[in-house]
């Protein structure tokens, strides 16, 4: 019952065979095949044990699946949508024993929704004896609620990245066995993200230490609580699937789809070792903060395509990286005239940073960057929802950096912010949050600042001093009287900062 589905081949082997590498990000496989459209509730099989199905509570909808396992689909004004493709086992069958599989998917997708109220990326299936209900969500529509999801009952760092575990009870709903009540459990990775590798078994044995023979008190449906056994049953069922719910519209497109039940890996070659695993966490622990710089350098520590994404696992000649941040990254930290920055990037490359927001508002983010190739954008997004573009024109070379900006509307508080770029050949040194907040001082300023003082920093953060600013001086003339080099200064008074170049 091993299988190995690749570009829509079905393979049955007798042992794990993990003699190639297999790279969803960076791989094209695509559609393969004739689609089949279907646009009404249904189950079938494509072939062996690789079967589809698609649900859904109202609205207009369809999937199209192919022989290979990627599928398309799209959804309107529908109460709760779902697609899904991988093994199945029979609904009403004694599913099999997940401890004697080893199951693994790649995946790679895109995704556009214009509403939902929730929705769920990743891997989906249920067991029976007990009947269960299980999620691994990899991305999302809204990021799951303890509502909806349960209280955190432990984690799992798995495939580079931490997962959360939580367990919810759906009573008297809709499932297998017609209207029943049953757990649900969840694991839920802290960053979305659109590909890569799933250790699925991982989580399987995970969820089998946590909760067999255990007893309980969880969130129920009925907005109370339920306390009851819980434990992980055999599967009949393990799938990829896309869901969103409460009047959703959108659609996904998955164009590349690889599962294994033998335990087959990513980044598995005839001479690989395991990478090793780095903790997500902030660069050094500390957070970036907005207002302020965030230095492109300065990006999560974590594993590729966790807290960053680089194309090319092997460091450029000149790259820092290794003497800036230590072994196991591949993104090329290369050395500027201010400092440091990001460098030899391609495109859809991306960073992420974990930030603390200072107020919700709107802000300007400033790019310093050179690009001596052509004229490109970086996006900006927070928690995976993208909050702006910076459109660029081409620099005089790599080394002569220039400035771009747009205006962004930020969220307060803690949050992750991805930078993309969106077009290769991009050197990158950091970018600057200002707040168009006006906290007394005029937005524009007209150059003009009330009587007090402000600090001011160089673009490293570096303090250059204190200036006083007298009733109806401008700050220009200020910054004059204490600094007579020409260039860029930042100003701060309290949590309001401005970005001010003199000439």
């Amino acid at each position: 019952m091993q299988n190995l589905l690749k570009l829509g081949v079905v393979a049955a082997f007798c042992c794990a065979s993990n003699a190639f590498a297999v790279d969803a990000c960076n791989d094209e496989m695509g559609h393969v095949g004739t689609g089949t459209t279907i646009t009404s509730n249904q189950t079938g099989m494509i072939s062996g044990n690789l079967g589809y199905e698609q649900w859904f509570s109202e609205g207009t909808n369809s999937m199209t699946y192919y022989s290979n396992g990627t599928f398309s689909a799209t959804w309107s004004g529908t109460s709760d949508y779902l697609a899904r493709v991988g093994f199945r086992y029979g609904d009403n069958g004694s599913g099999v024993d997940h401890n004697d599989y080893h199951y693994t998917v790649d995946y790679k997708y895109t995704k556009n929704s214009t509403s939902a109220s929730y929705g769920y990326i990743g891997v989906y299936g249920w067991t029976t004896n007990p009947q269960v209900e299980y999620y691994i969500v990899d991305d999302w529509y809204s990021k799951p609620s303890s509502d909806y999801i349960g209280e955190k009952l432990g984690e799992i760092t798995v495939d580079g990245a931490t997962y959360t575990i939580h367990a919810f009870v759906r009573v008297n709903q809709p499932s297998k066995s017609g209207t029943s009540t049953f757990v649900q459990i969840f694991s839920v990775r802290n960053s979305a993200r659109q590909c890569g590798h799933i250790d699925i078994s991982a989580h399987f044995k995970k969820w089998d230490e946590l909760f067999t023979g255990q007893t309980l008190t969880l969130k129920n449906s009925d907005k109370g609580t339920t306390t009851m056994s819980v434990s992980f049953g055999n599967v009949t069922e393990v799938m990829l699937m896309n869901e969103a719910g409460g009047n959703a519209t959108g659609s996904v497109d998955y164009t590349y789809f690889y599962m294994s039940d033998n335990g087959g890996s990513s980044d598995a070659t005839e001479d690989s070792t395991t990478e090793t695993e780095i903790t997500r966490r902030a660069f050094n622990g500390v957070k970036s903060q907005i207002p302020g710089i965030v230095e492109a350098e300065n990006f999560d520590e974590g594993n590729n395509n966790v807290s960053y994404y680089d194309s090319d696992t092997s460091e450029e000649e000149g790259s820092q990286t290794s003497s800036y941040r230590g072994s196991g990254y591949y993104a090329d930290v290369i050395g500027t005239s201010t400092g440091y920055g990001i460098g030899y990037t391609t495109e859809n490359e991306w960073l992420e940073y974990t930030v603390d927001i200072a107020s919700a508002g709107e802000y300007t983010a400033e790019a310093l960057l050179a690009n001596g190739s052509a004229a490109g954008s970086l996006s900006l997004s927070i928690d995976g929802s993208k909050v702006g573009t910076i459109e660029f024109e081409k620099s005089e070379d790599w080394n002569t950096y220039q400035t771009a900006s747009t205006k962004v509307s930020l969220p307060a508080g803690e949050h992750v912010l991805r930078i993309n770029f969106d077009s290769p050949y991009t050197n990158l040194d950091r970018v600057t949050f200002t707040s168009l907040e006006t906290t007394g001082i005029s937005a524009s300023l007209k150059w003009n600042a009330p009587a007090g003082s402000f600090q001011v920093f160089d673009l490293q953060g570096r303090s250059l001093g204190k200036i006083q600013i007298s009733a109806g001086e401008s700050m220009i003339q200020a910054l004059r009287a204490h600094f007579e080099r020409a260039g860029t200064y930042l100003v701060k008074q309290g949590s309001w900062i401005k970005t001010i170049r003199m000439e």
